[in-house]
């Protein structure tokens, strides 16, 4: 594959997606934007029936927030280790023709398959002093690369690569820890869902074994030891990971994985002792360990006491860094994210080993489809070109037949030949220039701006510091918090109306400006104060209201309290203050504290409200929850199981405020609910009792974007 400017690594796991996108600037790669996106269950848990349909959710969930840049950037995807294989062989150096027959033939003898029913592909490693050359040969069914490609298609994603996470690994520790002359043979330990693979680095060489031991057999172990207490699959993965268990529990635990942590150490002592035995003098006394269920107390002292070896875990990247808001939640997946990064790598052609899995059909399916528009071109010029001769020749017949009566007329026939040949001409070149017409690349520009807004608007709404209780999952912790001292905001809508100024007026000519919008709902007793506290969500606009990073600046004193709408058992008043919020920066009262926990706030003093429109729904019950249904696209759901959110995984802090709140009677039905729109993003539930009063209104400011339109356009463009 050529390499690429820009590529998204994907991994689909047993427990979540997660994906990784790689910019190359010169020769320093940064990371632009990643995703880690848990299932709603863990696809292992034997309750799951519908294995194919929670992949599908989820990949629905990715695909709807990255659409724009997976429809036009590389994609590389990996296969789960059960799913492929990966054998090593010797063989004695030969010229290149000997050399691919050779390795056809070791192919049919390693692969426990007919060649016929696999895609495969191999990899030549460095010849050692003897002259001999180590193969490695990679296959995977093409029945279960077919029932892949067909999910990921119905889910509006072609991968232009795939191959085995396992090599996507290796690839990302060569990179990140500058392995290539390091003559010390480190392992690597990663432990997925459902098996593990153990891979050796040693002089510009490599190996992998996978076997059948994942985090899976660790949380079915303890779910069967737990089983007296009604404890099932879910609930014994939430005990596996406990950090703070209690000592009861801690040495049930202990006893209930025993035997699994047997066989994990066995099958990694094992792979250990036969690579050793294969390549003499070298002795593997260090690791590096990735994957979640290394986070399990005591499993890598285990696994380092008894192998006599050091284990470290792999916390986070080296060379590989995203900065922003984001970095922290980036470096906290880091030890789940190096299958991704080694997939990014190969897509900008760094990895160490180029492995493709992908169909030869679908290869040249892909190559052809690129050509497409180019066949296109040819075939309409070579049509014109076929029209004008024939015409040409048309025409000077008759006028040759007519020469002596009609000499005029064949004079005009020549003129307009001659007027179609240059016209032929000028297509021509136009074709030519086809791939450089500046009009085609100013489609590329300002593509970013409305991520950043969206960024942007969640990081200000995160500024206003919602209380852990709030964005949890108990209900009785948030109604322990008074509705009017809560600091959750909820993003309902969210758009903005650009517009361009007169290139050729005075002061900022062509200057381009979006008037964004931000539909919010709080309870908080004084919503304008609230919004203008001190380091709140106006402080947040104004002290990043020009970043070096983003594509625009926040006009100065443009930011717009909202004129807010109460809401109360279902009926919404229009709230009308007799000083009026503030309409600009010159309103804004400064550093303020929240005021108190009523639930019948009123406003402010000399409030009044009136009513306008009819009850939203009945209010007979107290549970409200669901999604917003804002600029995303999304649909209303809601509900949570023991505690946990309908995805299965903990959200970070913007996602959690996604919520758009309903107010249903404990006898009423709740609306069918689409699973495809509703389920890619589920949310928790936030509880608000009839009687409390709820806030919303529109928050309002300008940016302007830092490209303005020339005042005279380029000749290209003015025609």
């Amino acid at each position: 594959m050529e390499p690429s400017k820009v590529a998204w690594g994907i991994e689909v796991g047993e427990f979540a997606l997660k994906a990784i996108r790689l910019a190359l600037v010169e020769d320093t790669i940064t990371v632009t934007d990643f995703a880690f996106i848990p299932h709603q269950k863990v696809l292992s848990d034997p309750s799951v029936s519908d294995r194919e349909g929670m992949i599908r959710v989820t990949l629905g969930a990715f695909v709807q927030s990255h659409a724009e840049q997976i429809a036009t950037e590389p994609i590389i995807m990996s296969l789960p280790g059960n799913v492929g294989f990966a054998r090593f062989a010797t063989i004695p150096a030969v010229d290149a023709k000997t050399l691919r027959s050779m390795i056809e033939y070791e192919a049919k003898q390693q692969i426990p398959f007919p060649i016929e029913e696999v895609e495969w592909d191999s990899h030549i490693l460095p010849a050692d002093e003897s002259g001999q050359c180590a193969i490695g040969i990679f296959a995977v069914t093409k029945e279960r690369l077919h029932e892949l490609l067909k999910l990921y298609a119905e889910c509006r994603l072609e991968p232009d690569v795939l191959t085995l996470s396992s090599v996507a690994a290796y690839n990302a520790l060569h990179y990140d820890l500058e392995l290539e002359n390091k003559p010390e043979p480190i392992a690597c330990i990663d432990i997925g869902t459902n098996s593990s693979d153990l891979i050796v680095i040693s002089g510009g060489k490599f190996w992998i074994r996978s076997f059948p031991v994942g985090g899976s057999h660790f949380t079915s172990a303890i779910s069967e030891a737990f089983a007296s207490q009604n404890v099932n699959y879910t609930r014994a993965e939430k005990i596996k990971v406990d950090r703070t268990p209690t000592e009861k529990i801690l040495r049930a635990r202990t006893m209930a994985m025993r035997r699994v942590t047997g066989q994990l150490v066995d099958e990694i002592g094992r792979s250990r002792e036969f690579y050793q035995a294969a390549n003499e003098g070298i002795e593997i006394n260090r690791a590096f360990g990735v994957g979640s269920t290394l986070k399990i107390s005591g499993l890598r002292t285990k696994i380092a006491g008894d192998l006599q070896m050091t284990v470290d875990r792999l916390e986070e990247f080296k060379r590989i860094h995203l900065n922003g808001p984001d970095a922290a939640d980036f470096a906290a997946h880091s030890i789940n994210l190096l299958t991704a990064l080694g997939l990014g790598l190969q897509g900008l052609g760094l990895a160490k080993v180029e492995l493709n899995l992908s169909p030869i059909a679908q290869i040249r399916q892909k190559i052809w489809k690129a050509k497409t528009p180019w066949f296109i071109a040819t075939a309409a010029l070579l049509l014109l070109t076929s029209i004008v001769m024939f015409l040409r020749v048309g025409l000077d017949q008759i006028a040759l037949a007519r020469m002596t009566e009609v000499s005029s007329q064949a004079e005009g026939v020549i003129d307009k030949g001659e007027s179609l040949i240059k016209q032929l001409a000028i297509a021509q070149e136009q074709q030519g220039q086809f791939t450089a017409d500046s009009n085609i690349l100013d489609l590329f520009k300002d593509r970013k701006v409305w991520s950043f807004l969206i960024d942007d608007t969640y990081s200000a709404l995160n500024a206003a510091r919602p209380t852990t209780a709030e964005i949890g999952t108990n209900p009785e912790e948030i109604l322990k918090i008074a509705v009017g001292n809560r600091r959750l905001i909820q993003l309902r809508d969210f758009y903005g109306v650009p517009s361009i100024g007169d290139p050729s007026a005075e002061g900022a000519p062509g200057e381009r400006k979006i008037e964004v919008s931000v539909l919010i709902e709080l309870t908080n007793a004084d919503p304008s104060r609230f919004l203008n506290e001190t380091n709140g969500v106006l402080d947040w606009l104004k002290a990043n209201s020009n970043r070096p990073l983003a594509p625009y600046t926040i006009e100065e004193g443009s930011l717009k309290l909202p004129q807010w709408t109460k809401i109360i058992a279902g009926k919404r008043f229009e709230e009308v203050s007799a000083s009026g919020p503030s309409s600009d920066n010159s309103g804004f009262s400064g550093p303020t504290t929240n005021s108190g926990g009523s639930n019948k706030s009123s406003g402010g003093a000399g409030a009044m409200t009136k009513q306008f429109g009819t009850q939203i729904q009945d209010t007979g019950g107290g549970f409200r929850g669901g999604l917003d249904a804002g600029g995303d696209g999304g649909s209303e759901s809601g509900g949570f199981e023991d505690g946990s959110d309908a995805s299965g995984g903990t959200k970070s802090g913007s996602e959690k405020r996604r919520a758009r709140t309903i107010v249903v009677s404990a006898e009423e039905k709740l609306p069918p609910v689409d699973l495809v729109k509703e389920a890619p993003l589920p949310q928790l539930p936030i509880l608000v009792l009839p009687s409390e009063t709820q806030w919303e209104g529109t928050l309002t400011f300008t940016v302007i974007l830092k490209s303005a339109i020339p005042a005279e356009l380029p000749s290209s463009q003015g025609q």
